[in-house]
């Protein structure tokens, strides 16, 4: 392999005029300070000619030259940038390279690449991921997504346990899931051991002995380094199938949103995350086998460059406590409560703070959370679990460094509890209540909280309102053209309540299948409130209503007062000639067929009045999102 040297030069005109020709010293040569010649043996336009200011420079460029007595050759040409030599070409001039003798930059030694080999042990338990993965179709829930193959990567966590670190969406709905070690060829079966959607991580495990027979290290993790730390990132990107490793350093901690739910605590780095890194370990210590985090996500705005985010341990660890303790992860609690800020001398002066105390008022509070009923309109939260609250809702994090105060609260386990120093009323009270998950209106994961149900009736399409439903028909996945403008506004205005009972839905009128009984009738995504008169709990609900339904018409009151009405006989005599043309096996998903839930007041659910609906008032429910709200 040869190295290069790299300057630029002019393009030669002709062999320099005679009183200035110079004497050649093995191919290179120079006849002033300032300009300098490359001699070609044998050729008409012997002379490229070149300046710098770097004699020192050029003269051991030349010495090295000599003592190889090779003069470069016509492809030899010298190439612009990056040396001391500072060349200048004209603008139409071509760009060419010069190589230099191997024996001028020493090849590494054997003794030193299986140095440098040691002291990257740790990359050898960076895996490649190979899965693939059929997706559920929320725009058709009767049918699945067409098969499709993915990679990412992964590291060795525990060899006495066998298990392996990556993303949850690295494996997220997959068929199968092989890794493959670094330097080699075979790929070996891993199996899913447990997955945490909210936090993107997900455990793994290979049976094959011949997989941990070889000599494998398991990776440390270290707490969250200080910013400017080196970061080195691990894992397999696009562009190459063997393993990489970019470099940068730690630029900021702060509360990052994962997969579209609660906020976590995430470590900023600049060096490069691109697609196939998800799941590779961040780096502190290469030589050690010491982790910061796992790569998972990178900011793709086209106003920022270089802003990567990884996993610190602090997650990881509740992970994997979650997945030993219960055998599954259960997700991180929620405040359940809204909050604002308390920086104006005027609200502060109503609600009777001290001079020198500080907090945020709590706005609402989530229904079905523990805070509903122990948190009060306009108390002021002093302190969470000691610690002292900021007026911008902030908590100290480390030296210089501040984070929301919500942190302290998601980096419980659900079931704990909380303790909150309040000013009700200007009077200081503690309290605590036990920490639950937030038990979203709208649901915002797949196989989390949202699966896709359907219902069909009359060529009517039925299914529960959902984050991974407004996905894919509004939001531009797959090469499509985003449509999230398109979204209808009640629809919007959902996403932003709590559910006031539990196992309420948003209803929604998907689509519907033309037949003659259904003429006339084209609407979609449209929220569907009432069936022949009762309000609408659920999709089930709405099932359970229809097939129990002996009245001659039915009729399914839509958002704004509109009405659809079917014949019931119609309807029960199209129905299988509906699902045969649309290729559909069943009129509704599996899920639609279970029982009521003993928890839920269908009876209770038929008789809400309009100020308890989500759809027409704001239900007692959180009327917006907020970083301090799970």
């Amino acid at each position: 392999m040869t190295p290069h040297c790299k300057f630029g030069l002019y393009k030669p005109t002709g062999r320099p005029a005679a009183h200035a020709q110079p004497s050649r010293v093995s191919g290179c040569t120079y006849r002033s300070p300032a300009t300098r010649h490359i001699y070609k043996p044998n050729s008409a336009d012997s002379y490229l000619t070149f300046t710098t200011s770097n004699h020192d420079h050029f003269e051991g460029l030349n010495r090295e030259l000599a003592a190889t007595n090779s003069p470069l050759d016509a492809g030899d040409l010298p190439l612009r940038g990056g040396s001391p030599l500072n060349g200048v070409l004209n603008s139409d001039d071509d760009v060419l390279e010069a190589r230099v003798p191997a024996a001028a930059v020493p090849a590494p030694t054997i003794k030193v690449t299986g140095e440098l080999r040691r002291k990257a042990w740790a990359l050898s338990s960076v895996l490649k991921v190979f899965v693939s993965r059929v997706d559920p179709n929320y725009a058709q829930p009767w049918q699945m997504c067409p098969q499709r193959t993915s990679t990412g990567s992964a590291f060795v966590l525990d060899t006495d346990k066998r298990t392996i670190l990556t993303n949850s969406h690295v494996v997220s709905n997959a068929t199968a899931i092989y890794v493959r070690r670094p330097g080699l060829a075979k790929k070996f079966k891993a199996e899913l051991v447990c997955e945490g959607k909210v936090c993107d991580l997900a455990l793994l495990t290979v049976r094959d002995d011949a997989f941990w027979a070889a000599e494998l290290r398991g990776l440390d993790f270290v707490d969250v380094p200080e910013l400017q730390s080196p970061i080195a990132v691990a894992g397999y990107p696009v562009g190459g199938d063997n393993i990489s490793v970019t470099k940068g350093i730690v630029s900021r901690i702060a509360l990052v949103r994962y997969s579209a739910t609660a906020r976590l605590l995430s470590i900023q780095i600049d060096a490069a995350i691109n697609p196939g890194n998800s799941g590779g370990p961040a780096f502190v210590d290469l030589e050690g086998g010491k982790v910061a985090g796992v790569a998972f996500s990178k900011n793709v705005s086209t106003s920022t460059d270089n802003i990567g985010y990884i996993i610190p341990h602090r997650v990881v660890k509740h992970f994997l406590a979650e997945a030993e303790t219960h055998g599954c992860y259960r997700g991180v609690p929620s405040p359940g409560f809204l909050t604002q800020d308390l920086e104006n001398p005027a609200q502060r002066a109503y609600l009777r703070m001290p001079d020198g105390a500080s907090g945020v008022m709590v706005v609402k509070t989530d229904p079905l959370s523990g805070a509903h009923g122990t948190l009060l309109r306009n108390d002021v939260v002093l302190e969470v679990d000691g610690v002292a609250v900021a007026d911008d809702g902030t908590v100290e994090f480390r030296e210089d460094e501040r984070l929301e105060f919500a942190h302290i609260i998601r980096a419980k386990h659900i079931g704990e509890d909380v303790h909150f120093k309040l000013l009700r009323d200007g009077q200081e009270v503690c309290v605590s209540y036990p920490l639950r998950a937030k038990d979203h209106l709208v649901p915002v994961l797949d196989a989390v909280d949202a699966v896709p149900s359907y219902f069909i009736v009359g060529g009517l399409v039925f299914a529960p309102l959902s984050s991974p439903f407004l996905e894919m028909v509004f939001g531009g996945g797959g090469g499509r053209r985003s449509r999230r403008a398109d979204v209808p506004v009640p629809v919007l205005a959902a996403l932003n309540q709590n559910k006031i009972r539990k196992g309420q839905q948003v209803v929604l009128l998907v689509q519907v299948l033309a037949h003659e009984i259904n003429h006339g009738y084209r609407y979609s995504v449209t929220p569907c409130e009432s069936f022949n008169g009762r309000r609408l709990h659920s999709l089930r609900h709405l099932a359970h209503l229809v097939d129990t339904c002996d009245q001659p018409f039915l009729n399914f009151g839509l958002e704004g007062g509109r009405l659809i009405t079917l014949q019931t006989a119609e309807v029960r005599a199209a129905g299988p000639q509906i699902l045969s043309t649309n290729a559909i096996s069943s009129d509704r998903s599996p899920d639609m067929r279970l029982p009521q839930p003993e928890d839920e007041d269908w009876e209770a659910a038929g008789r809400w009045s309009d100020e308890e609906d989500p759809l027409l008032g704001n239900g007692g429910g959180i009327g917006g999102d907020s970083d301090q709200d799970g």
